[in-house]
């Protein structure tokens, strides 16, 4: 039997020999004096040797294990070096679905790959929107599940919690995008399928139709207007806040209203079509409360939008931040920004005002093509004198004075 000191010993010759060991296992010195284990065995009738490593890497005893497992394969008849081939084919083929596995993209790759691919058509605004929704609503859940593994039942779990929390509006946004998402994997080949394709519509609660919450009541618009003024918080949206129930613009309108749209000195704001629901530039006529809230950002304000986002003059705040400040100011679910244009369009209307000049300062057009023939300035004299008795009227509410007056005072204002 061989030893360590024996195995250090032996020198190259002029050709290649083998020492014994025991039950078959040899060492075999090559010319230059590299040494490899072999086990020598006969199987089906004919004499093979094992290839069972380099010495000293594999040492004396750990050759001599590798024999034992060798023999125990022979003792329930399977060749030895077929198993090895085997075992090697087996590693291989592991190694490949590992390499594949690495390379799947989980969600959350998935969706940073769609969102980047698109971005660039989206506004700013809209391009966040969408990534602070998708990172609130499905990555918790589905961000490090490979894309390829996810299933409808996924899907249901998570926009389930949505319909648990009552922001149905929420989760049909969020079900859209994911469909998105998956729909872009599916045709640039990263997955196979659309899990939201199989999900049947009439397993979540249907959004009931209705307005966004607004208050109407005096006592509960003193309340308002009195807690927006004591709104502590960045200064954009501030004053966007205060700004917010006297323009009854859209809040994506007036969280990115630019200085290029302003126009100080004739008190008028004209929105450029492309930020328009509609696609048609709309004027706003600029009450002298208006003005001078919009005055107070000029100073702060050094780039190109009005209400600049707290991190950076080169973006506007997002129009979130309008219903985050209600929120924080103890509004949540009585009053958004949007309802601003829900309350003053049912006030404007008890007030007497003519529904028209109500509907054209709201930006609703006429479906009726004859009534609808466009004209961003139709109204206009009317509704500048409008607008002031509505900042007139707002001012009255919050200081808790005699609002009957305010338009008394001037009945062709109407």
């Amino acid at each position: 039997m061989l030893t360590d000191t024996a195995l250090k010993a032996l020198k190259p010759k002029e050709k290649i020999y083998r020492k014994a060991d025991s039950e078959g296992l040899q060492i075999e010195v090559r010319t230059t004096g590299r040494k490899y284990w072999r086990f020598k065995y006969r199987f089906n009738g004919k004499q093979t040797l094992l290839a069972l490593g380099e010495y000293p890497a594999v040492g004396l005893r750990q050759a001599r294990d590798l024999r034992d497992q060798a023999k125990a394969l022979l003792a329930q008849g399977i060749d030895p070096n077929q198993h090895k081939k085997e075992q090697k084919q087996a590693n291989k083929a592991a190694e490949v679905d590992r390499i594949i596995e690495e390379s799947r993209l989980n969600f959350t790759q998935l969706f940073e790959q769609w969102h980047s691919h698109n971005s660039e058509s989206w506004s700013y605004a809209h391009s966040k929107d969408i990534h602070e929704r998708i990172e609130k609503h499905l990555l918790p859940t589905l961000g490090n599940l490979s894309a390829d593994d996810i299933k409808p039942k996924d899907l249901i779990r998570t926009l389930k919690r949505l319909e648990e929390a009552g922001t149905l509006e929420t989760l049909k946004r969020v079900k859209q995008y994911a469909s998105r998402i998956f729909r872009y994997g599916v045709g640039m080949g990263l997955c196979d399928r659309d899990p939201t394709r199989d999900l049947p519509n009439d397993i979540f609660k249907k959004q009931e139709k209705g307005n966004y919450p607004h208050l109407t009541g005096r006592a509960d618009l003193h309340q308002l207007l009195n807690a927006i003024d004591s709104y502590v918080g960045d200064y954009s949206t501030q004053i966007a806040l205060k700004l917010a129930p006297h323009l009854f613009l859209r809040p994506n309108e007036l969280a990115g209203l630019r200085w290029d749209e302003v126009d100080l000195k004739h008190s008028l704001i004209t929105i450029t079509a492309q930020r328009m629901k509609m696609k048609r530039p709309h004027l706003v006529p600029l009450s002298k409360q208006s003005l001078e809230m919009i005055k107070q950002m000029r100073n702060f304000s050094t780039g190109d939008f009005v209400f600049p986002s707290p991190r950076t003059q080169s973006r506007p705040i997002n129009e979130q931040s309008l219903n985050a400040g209600l929120h924080r100011i103890g509004f949540k679910g009585r009053q958004t920004a949007h309802g601003f244009r829900h309350t003053a369009s049912t006030l404007l209307n008890e007030m007497g005002f003519n529904s028209d000049h109500i509907e054209k300062q709201l930006a609703h057009e006429q479906v009726n093509k004859i009534r609808g023939t466009y004209n961003k300035a139709e109204y206009l004299p009317e509704r500048v004198k409008m607008m002031q008795v509505w900042s007139d009227h707002l001012d009255a509410i919050k200081s808790g004075g005699d609002v009957v007056s305010i338009y008394k005072k001037d009945s062709s204002r109407h």
